[in-house]
């Protein structure tokens, strides 16, 4: 209960220091929109020219964005800062972490926040009312509980992946070029359905580097989809349990697998700051 408390105290401090400058607040916010809504448009190019990815018309896709947009937007506000840790243990500024009496990570991550979150949020929520208008989506009450569990689950496996990467910097000094590889493959898989691309690809992005329990699996089971046959049955091997409805109950893990990857990120962190030494600056 403390270190909630300081943590609270710490994004106090970090939104009071970024009200400072509204003109920097608002103008980070426009040019999210726009960045969202050029990438909006390149996927309705594509789905135009094709008329669908798979079985996803041009409504489900933006239902699928949006739901990372939401995800990626609590993402951006509490952890985007991740990758600041390179900088400070090569300046050696992360070793005043160290003499506090209070957690590390709990100082990184109040340090600052990312006022961008808050622009991918508001184009989820708009992408979202949109879709679901379209789609004429009714969800009873456990659906709406699931939709809510598994953004929540979306934004923590971002910080997971991202807290693993920036961890690494303990033992490379650098490690924010491997960082933005996995951004930017992270990024290109929430645009598109995973199964648009090949077998092996879907098991990678499944069982390996989990970023489709972000939005793709979610979206299938709120959207009634069907993933593709031959990934079905690779899985299905290994996970034989089903719904009453049928469905494999894999489909449902993004919460399960947000946590297995936070206590994986928290285990690297904790060796890394055990064995880390400073850099001599």
């Amino acid at each position: 209960m403390k270190n909630i408390r300081l943590y609270g105290q710490f994004l106090r401090l970090a939104v009071l220091g970024k009200v400072q400058y509204k003109a920097d607040f608002l103008v980070g916010i426009v040019s999210i929109l726009l960045l969202n809504t050029v990438n909006l448009s390149l996927i309705g190019i594509l789905v135009y020219n094709f008329h669908a990815l798979g079985n996803w018309n041009i409504w489900d896709l933006l239902f699928l964005y949006s739901f990372w947009m939401l995800s990626r937007g609590i993402y951006g506000v509490f952890f985007w800062h991740l990758s600041d840790l390179e900088e400070m243990i090569v300046s050696g500024s992360f070793d005043a972490f160290l003499l506090r009496p209070v957690s590390p990570f709990l100082q990184l991550l109040g340090k600052d926040i990312s006022y961008t979150g808050v622009g991918d949020f508001l184009v989820g929520v708009l992408g979202f009312l949109l879709a679901g208008n379209r789609l004429k989506l009714c969800w009873p009450a456990a659906s709406w509980i699931y939709f809510i569990v598994c953004v929540l689950s979306g934004a923590l496996i971002q910080a997971a992946i991202n807290w693993i990467g920036a961890s690494l910097c303990f033992w490379t000094t650098r490690s924010n070029a491997a960082m933005h590889i996995a951004e930017r493959f992270t990024v290109l898989m929430q645009q598109y359905p995973v199964n648009i691309f090949g077998k092996y690809f879907q098991i990678f992005v499944t069982c390996f580097l989990p970023v489709a329990f972000i939005n793709y699996y979610p979206s299938v089971i709120l959207l009634h989809k069907k993933i593709p046959t031959e990934l079905s049955k690779s899985l299905n091997g290994f996970f034989v349990w089903q719904t009453a409805e049928g469905i494999p109950v894999w489909q449902y893990l993004s919460p399960l697998v947000s946590l297995l990857l936070l206590a994986a990120a928290a285990g690297i962190w904790t060796m890394g700051v055990q064995r880390y030494a400073g850099t001599g600056n």
